[in-house]
This record gives C-alpha cells, structure tokens and sequence, in this order.
C-alpha cells in the first residue's frame, strides 16, 4: 500500500485516454453516415422550393487615400503608405461593426427602414441580421473598398449602403476630432503646468539675485571669489614678511645670548688705555715717584724720613692703582650698559616687526575665511541659478512647441479625410440570382454534419477497445498477439482450436506459444495466468489453445482451471463434476498428484477446479503449488477468473512469471485495461502479456449488428407503430 500511494502512475508510457482513430472511424461509420446522411438530405430536399427566395445585390464604392495633404502642419503624418493594407483592412471591419450598423440604421428614413425589416423590430436585431447580409471587401491593388449588401427585396438596399458611408465618415470626422480635442485638452492642460512652474522659477531666480547680487549666473560675476584672489596674494606677502620678522627675532634672541656669554675685558682694557687722564694722572705719578725715590738716596731704611717718603709713593701708587680700577670698572659699567641697551632696543624692534606682521596675517586670514564663505555661498548660489535658469529656458523652449502644436491641431482639425464616396450605391431593377444553390449546400452540409457529428460523439465518448492501437495507447506498448475470431463459427466444440497448418486462427495460436517459449529459453519463464478484464473475453479458450499449441514445444504441460469462485453445483443437477482438483488440493484433502489427471496419448496435463462446495476455500498452499509444480512442468497455464472481479486472480499473478492479460475487441473497456494493467504493475508482476482477442463473447453491437437484428426494446417499439 505504501508503494501504490508512493507512485502517481503506475503507467508512464500509456495515455489516460482512448485517442481518436479517424482511420478506424471513417472504416466504420464512413458507410452509414453516408446512406443516413443520403437519407435525411433527401427527405429535406422538398424545403428547397419552400425557402427558395430571389437575390438581389447592391454595391457602392469608398476610396481610401493613403495620403492626405495637410492645411498648415509639416509634422504631422499625413502618409500611411507603410501600414496602408493593415489600416483598409481595419476599415473594412469597423464598418461592419454592430455599433456603427445600429447608427446607420438610426439614421435612415423611417421609409427606407421599413422597407428592409417590420416596423417594431428592435435596432439591435436588425443590425445583427445586417451584420451578415453587409460585406466590406478592399482591394488588392487599388484604394478602393467594395461595399455589397444581399437581400430578398430590392428596396432599401441602397439607401442602407448610402446612409452606412456617411455614417461611417461622420463617425470617422467625431472620433478625430474627439481625438485632436483630447489631445488639446492635454495640450492645455499642459500648458497651464508649464506656466506655473517657469513662474515659480523665476520668483525663485528674483529671490536668488538679491541674495548673492547679480543675476548674471556665471563664475565671472563672483566678486567674493575675485576679492579672495586678492587677499590670498595680500596673505602671501605679508606672510613671507612675518616669516622675515620672525626669523629675524628669533635670531636677534639667539645672538644676544649668545653676546652675553663673551666677556667684555679686551673692551674694558681698550678703554682704560685709551683714557688720557689716567694716562696723565700715572705719568705724574710715577714721576712724583721718582722725585720722592731720588730724596731718599742715601737714607737709611730706618730713617724716619725715608720712611715717610716711602709711605707717601706707596700711597701715591695705591692711589694710581685705585684710580685705575675705577677707571676700569666705569668702563665696564658702560660698556655692559651701551651692550644691554644696543641688545634690548634691536630685540624690541624686531618683535614689534614680528608682531605687526603677524596681526596683520591674523587679520588678513579672517577676512580670507569670511570672503571665502561669502564666495562658496555665492557660487552654490550661481549654480543654482545656472540651473534654475537653464530649466527655465527648457520649459520656454516646452511652452513654445506646445503653443505651436496647439494651433497645427486647431488647424489641421478642418484637413479633409482619407475616406471618401467613389461611388454610391443603387436600388437594383431585377434579381442577381436565386439563392437555391446556398440553401442547397446548407442543407447538405448539414446533413451530413448531423449524422458524422453524431457518430463523431459517440466514437469520442466511446471507451471500447477497437483495435490494437488502443492496447498501445493504454499501456505504451502494442499487443503481444492479435487472434482474430479464435472461435471458429459453426465449430461443434467451441473451447477446442485446430492445429491445422492452414488455419490462420491456429497460426496465431502458434506465434503466441512461441513467444512463451523464447521467454522460458531467456528468463525460465514457467508460470503462465491467462485472465481478463471481463468475463467472456476468451480467456479459457486461449488457455486451451495456448497449452495445446507449447505442448508441441515441450513434453509437459499443466492447465489449471483456476476458477474456485464459482458457484456450487446442486446435486439434483443432471450435469456435475466429481473429479478432484485444486480446490481439494488447497483444503487439503488430496495430494497434488490426486489433484491432477493426466491426458491418455498427449503431454498435456489437467487440473480441474475441484469439488467447489461454496465454502471459503484456504489459499495458503498457492505459493506452495507454484513451487512444486515448476519443478515438474514446463509450462503452466493458470486459466483464471477475471482480474478486476476477483482478488484470486491477483493472488495468483504475484506467483506467475508472465500474465496474459486479454482484452475481448469491440466488448472491453480502456479504462478498465488500464486500471487492470496498474494492478499488475502495483503487485510487482515480472511480465504482462496483453493480448487483444476478437473471438468471445461480446456486450456491445456494432450497427449493423444493430440492423440486422435491433434490441428488443426497439423491435417493441416499431412492432406497436
């Protein structure tokens, strides 16, 4: 169960559905639908003198230019030399439109009307009935279209034709002039949306002029990004000159440290012996000196008088020599003085250079930051007025063209159009002809129509097998053997075939048990059920006849008469069978070899159904049977019950090793072939036979089976009559 549900179909390569066989149709039915077909065409053949009507013909001419002149546009296409034969063909069919019969139909006299239809016959009736009496045909290598209208009556055929042109222009002349009008509404419409939107571009280009102060959108005109220009050089010279200051002070720095860490004595001695008045003062000194030395010549170091005068040139020396340091350290004074002052006055004016230069940068960078915002601000402004100006100039540009196509519509509304009246249409003085020949070959058509499309149901609805091409659709693959009428007539034994040689039927037979054969050579096929779809489809004969015919092949033959389902015989019965069988087998009262009886003079053995009592009969000995049974025999032919009446057949499908599936020709069904087939698939089945039989008993008639001799309910029905 779980692999049935697993697989979607069992059958992949058949066809869910019986096809069509028109070969095998027109082989059937051909003959009847032509004597019933002959047969209803001749009983209506009187209504032709009843309908027969004359025929009148009126036609009218429309010419249809592919190219028009324009009044004022130069743009506008008035060619359609291109798509000419799309357009006329499209003309021809909007004239014959249901909404333009019923407008031209509006438009006729009441006279004129009257005269084709009665009066009180609704619009649309009568247009759907000129739907098929008007025809609209264009040329093929002119500009003409040719209008034609058919009726029984002359009157007022043409004025219908002359009032169907003029409607038709009329509505052509309304639907481009609906056309340029709503094309003009659009145009305005338009119109009015480009103008507001250049007005709300140009109050924003007011807006935006008085903001950055021109209204000349170009880099040009940006005044802020020119005064950078000029700061920027400004910046640079005074940078470079604070650059100078700077460099100028921190060397001016270095340097005075630099002097104070020299000593200032060579000046100081420069200056001490460049002083004249010390010079002076120690020249009087010394001789003073030497006046006082002279006077002390010749006294003693102890005489108070050399003592005095030695204490007075030690003064005097003392005096120069004190007098010299402070000579000395005046100048020192002076010099470290004149070196601070020199130093501080060059370091004070080189930093208030420094200073300035560096205020003035200070000053010249701001005013280079705010005049490069004010530039940035005034060329984002520029741009935006480039662009609102440029998208001003598009929608000027927009505004002209619309302008200027509004007044070619407005003038081309009054061009003249494609179509025009070559030639009108006129009441006709005598009939065309008889319309006997189209009521003529209606009534033939439909004859034969009726009867071929009944057949043609019945075929398609019809779900018999007919041929082998049905087997080949239903399961993909053709009959394994075709046995036309196995069961010979006026036969006395109808379950018997002769083996003649010249008997096709036994030929057939044959071919078949050959196959069995070259299967049990290639695979030790052994095991062979013989079942149907149905009852009646020929299964036990076949088996018969197929064992009869491998007993020629082999020396032993087993045919088993599988059917155990079958009702009881009673014993006031004046035919019974009391042979044992595999019913006695299976129940267990009789050995297998009890169980079958062996044909005195042939290789063919038999085992009956047995003693069938009605009762449930146990089944669990089957696959024993098989078993011992193919250890024994060549072939074993399992003649069973019908496979979808019965699960015994089933049962004994899953121990054979081919099943011979018959279908009965003209009687079985497809689907029920199918469904059959799908079964087998599902219980795994190592082979499947199908065969199609046209020798049992069938449940259907053929028509002429039918004719010759009708079902009973029928003959009742034509014997009361």
């Amino acid at each position: 169960m779980l692999k049935e549900q697993s697989t979607k179909d069992p059958l992949p390569l058949g066809k869910p559905r019986k096809a069509f066989d028109l070969a095998g149709f027109i082989k059937r039915y051909g003959l009847f639908i032509l004597l019933l077909g002959g047969f209803l065409f001749a009983m209506l053949t009187p209504l032709i003198f009843i309908i027969k009507k004359p025929y009148y013909e009126v036609h009218a001419l429309m010419q249809v230019d592919p190219t028009v002149p324009t009044l004022f546009s130069n743009t506008e296409e008035s060619s359609i030399v291109s798509y000419y034969p799309r357009y006329i063909s499209t003309s021809a069919q909007a004239m014959t439109t249901i909404d333009i019969l019923i407008k031209a139909l509006d438009s006729m006299k009441p006279a004129d009307r009257e005269a084709l239809f009665p009066k009180g016959v609704p619009t649309e009736t009568c247009a759907a009935i000129l739907h098929n009496m008007v025809s609209v045909t264009p040329g093929n290598r002119d500009h003409i279209l040719t209008l034609q209208i058919s009726g029984s009556k002359p009157e007022g055929l043409a004025e219908f034709l002359n009032t169907l042109m003029q409607t038709y222009m009329e509505e052509t002349r309304k639907a481009s002039n609906n056309s340029n009008s709503d094309r003009l509404k659009f145009l305005y419409a338009q119109k009015n949306v480009i103008t507001q939107e250049m007005s709300a571009i140009e109050r924003d280009l007011d807006s935006l002029t008085r903001d950055i102060g021109t209204s000349s959108f170009s880099e040009t005109f940006n005044i802020a990004a020119k005064n950078s220009d000029n700061l920027l050089r400004s910046y640079n010279s005074v940078l470079n000159e604070r650059l100078a200051y700077e460099t100028n002070y921190r060397a001016l720095q270095q340097s005075n440290n630099a002097l104070k860490k020299i000593a200032l004595d060579p000046l100081v001695n420069e200056i001490v012996l460049n002083n004249n008045a010390l010079t002076n003062t120690e020249s009087w000194t010394y001789q003073q000196l030497q006046q006082l030395r002279s006077t002390t010549d010749g006294l003693t170091e102890i005489n108070p008088e050399r003592i005095y005068v030695e204490g007075q040139m030690k003064s005097m020396k003392s005096y120069a020599q004190e007098l010299r340091e402070e000579v000395r350290n005046k100048a020192k004074n002076i010099t470290l003085g004149k070196r601070d002052i020199d130093m501080q006055k060059s370091v004070i004016i080189a930093k208030n250079n420094y200073e300035a230069a560096q205020a003035r940068e200070d000053t010249l960078r701001v005013a280079i930051n705010e005049n490069s915002k004010e530039a940035k601000r005034i060329s984002i402004g520029i741009h935006r007025g480039e662009y609102l100006s440029a998208n001003w100039q598009n929608k000027f540009d927009l505004l002209n063209n619309i302008e200027k196509r509004i007044t070619e519509i407005e003038i081309e509304k009054k061009s003249p159009l494609r179509l025009s009246v070559l030639s009108i249409a006129r009441t006709p003085k005598q009939p065309l002809k008889s319309n006997i020949n189209k009521i003529t070959i209606l009534l033939l058509v439909g004859s034969f129509g009726l009867v071929g499309g009944a057949f043609a149901t019945y075929e398609f609805f019809d779900d018999t097998i007919r041929s082998s091409k049905d087997i080949t659709h239903a399961l993909g693959h053709p009959p394994v053997q075709t046995i036309v009428n196995l069961r010979a007539p006026n036969a006395e034994d109808q379950e018997q075939l002769s083996l003649a040689p010249d008997d096709f039927r036994a030929h057939q037979i044959g071919s078949l048990a050959v196959k069995f054969f070259r299967e049990r050579t290639s695979s030790n096929a052994r095991a062979l059920i013989f079942t149907g779809t149905d009852k009646g489809v020929g299964s036990s004969a076949i088996t018969f006849s197929c064992a009869k015919a491998l007993s020629q092949l082999v020396p032993k033959v087993l045919i088993i008469d599988g059917d155990i389902e079958a009702a009881p015989i009673n014993e006031d019965d004046e035919f019974q069978i009391s042979l044992p069988g595999l019913c006695d087998y299976l129940a267990d009262s009789m050995t297998l070899e009890e169980c079958i009886v062996s044909t005195p003079g042939d290789n063919i053995d038999m085992m009956y159904a047995g003693n069938i009592t009605g009762r449930s009969v146990p089944r669990q000995k089957i696959p024993e049977l098989f078993a011992e049974l193919k250890e024994k025999y060549d072939f074993i032919c399992v003649d069973s019950t019908p496979l979808l009446k019965s699960h015994l057949a089933e049962q004994f499908a899953m121990h054979a090793d081919i099943v011979t599936l018959i279908s009965l020709g003209d009687s079985s069904k497809f689907r029920d072939l199918r469904k059959a087939a799908a079964l087998l698939v599902l219980l795994g089945v190592p082979s499947i036979a199908p065969i199609l039989n046209f020798g049992g008993i069938r449940k259907t008639l053929t028509i002429a089976e039918m004719f010759d001799n009708p079902p009973a309910l029928i003959s009742k029905v034509f014997q009361k009559r």
